[in-house]
């Protein structure tokens, strides 16, 4: 097969091919002019693409006319592999993983390591242990979170500084631990995550692991329930092994006092042996209850530094670098107004530059200043906070359409039928009032701010998993809006 075909020329037919049987040129020099082909090898055709949103697009829209090119030029048993390449500009400093063609099935790998998560178990909270002491485990890093991609600016300046420091000399600076801190979305599990892969780069014997803290709580308690005596002595003495230990969003670890002392212990160890720490929460160690103080005074014992919301130039400069990611070249005009009106986070600006994309591709319409409107508008009338609703009428309205008493809110019951509104009131709170999260923790029986965080998101989740809560969700958001 390799003798018949270039990999270039065999690409550049199924291109004409998809060429001619695709609506339009825009959706073609979209979707397919950003591609490249890399070698044909072992009838393996591998390609890259600029994003993980472009990938997810093939595989979900366009896989069966690129099966069909393959199919035409060479016949049948040709497997197609996708390199999913964040850094266009080929400055990567990790060589991103080949993923197979399947229809919507991304792992998100940097390397082909079995991952310690999993083992022989089909329980994802379970670590197996003798994966690590065989010199195999998974550090769990997103390959598209790395320092290139990471547009630097006055807000998060000395962040990123610090953490490229610490990705060159792990354990043996000033900055250990490293505690990140800001907001949701504003890029600090971007930051953390280019501090393992930088790492991993510059020092490939070291072991580094990546764990949100909610992943880490469920390992531990998975451990203490196990019939095997022993599981969380080897929970411990795993983390204890590595190199550098991330730990994302901390604030979530408040309240368990057992996985707290589990932490304490690896935390110690790591910290004695000069092993490197980095931490993120979405407030500072000070602001953090509900956690041991020998615990939280070890977050102090390096940096904690905050990552700030972008001003509008490091808005346009994010936004100019995510477009040319996704092989897009928009007009200045859009950028400005994108950078103008959406200052809210970064994760907001690649939503609305994602809805922007789709609406051009799926509508067959040019990006343009137009499309920018309508786009962001949508996107903010969805999030826009009406006059500031008091708290009480909130609780009243969900309290009433539950048909439950304001009392068993502020109990401590676990029953779905109580726990469901005092979510739902947290989530309005926070979307239609200006109380802090932790006052809105406070209103409903002294909750802290992690549980808080905890109900927007748990709201988050029903609705898009759960077609009979969205129907509730939009009848409470109705008669709240309509006060």
């Amino acid at each position: 097969m390799s003798e018949r075909y270039s990999p270039q020329k065999l690409w550049n037919n199924c291109l004409s091919f998809i060429k001619d049987n695709i609506q339009s040129d825009s959706e073609f020099n979209i979707w397919f002019k950003p591609i490249s082909v890399i070698e044909l090898k072992n009838n393996q055709l591998t390609i890259k693409v600029p994003s993980h949103f472009v990938y997810e697009t093939l595989e979900e829209k366009y896989l069966e006319l690129i099966n069909s090119a393959l199919k035409k030029e060479i016949g049948k048993g040709i497997r197609l592999m996708y390199i999913i390449d964040s850094n266009p500009t080929g400055n990567s400093q990790v060589s991103p993983p080949k993923v197979e063609a399947r229809g919507l099935l991304a792992p998100n790998t940097i390397n082909n390591e079995p991952s310690l998560r999993l083992g022989k178990s089909t329980n994802a909270n379970n670590i197996e242990i003798e994966s690590f002491n065989k010199g195999y485990y998974h550090p769990e890093l997103n390959s598209e979170y790395t320092f290139n991609n990471f547009t630097e600016g006055e807000s998060n300046k000395l962040a990123r500084s610090v953490a490229l420091e610490v990705s060159k000399k792990p354990g043996i600076t000033a900055f250990n631990p490293l505690f990140i801190y800001s907001k949701v979305g504003l890029g600090k599990t971007h930051l953390v995550n280019a501090i393992g892969l930088e790492i991993k780069y510059r020092l490939p014997h070291k072991s580094v692991v990546y764990v949100p803290s909610e992943k880490f709580t469920g390992q531990f308690v998975a451990a203490t329930m196990s019939k095997d005596k022993n599981r969380v002595n080897d929970f411990i003495h795993f983390y204890q092994q590595l190199d550098v230990l991330i730990i994302d969003d901390l604030q979530f670890i408040t309240s368990k006092e057992k996985t707290q002392e589990a932490l304490y212990n690896i935390f110690n160890y790591l910290y004695q042996n000069n092993k490197q720490i980095v931490m993120t929460a979405d407030i500072p160690p000070k602001e953090m209850e509900d956690i041991e103080l020998r615990l939280l005074s070890r977050f102090k014992w390096g940096l904690a530094t905050e990552i700030k919301k972008p001003g509008f130039a490091t808005r346009k400069n994010i936004i100019t670098q995510k477009t040319k990611n996704l092989g897009l070249d928009l007009d200045v005009s859009v950028i400005d107004y994108l950078a103008k009106r959406i200052d809210t986070n970064i994760r907001d600006i690649e939503g609305a530059i994602i809805s922007i994309l789709a609406e051009s591709s799926f509508n067959k319409i040019p990006i343009n200043i137009d499309l920018a409107k309508s786009v962001v508008s949508n996107l903010i009338n969805e999030e826009r906070k009406p006059n500031n609703i008091p708290f009480q009428v909130i609780e009243d309205i969900v309290v009433q359409f539950y048909n439950i008493d304001n009392n068993d809110l502020r109990s401590k019951s676990k029953r779905r039928q109580i726990v469901e509104p005092r979510q739902v009131i947290m989530y309005f709170a926070n979307k239609y009032t200006n109380l802090s999260m932790n006052k809105i923790g406070k209103r409903l029986g002294k909750l802290n701010h992690a549980t808080v965080i905890y109900s927007i998101k748990k709201v988050k989740d029903y609705r898009s998993s759960d077609p009979l809560f969205r129907n509730i969700y939009e009848a409470i958001n109705e008669k709240i809006k309509d006060y």
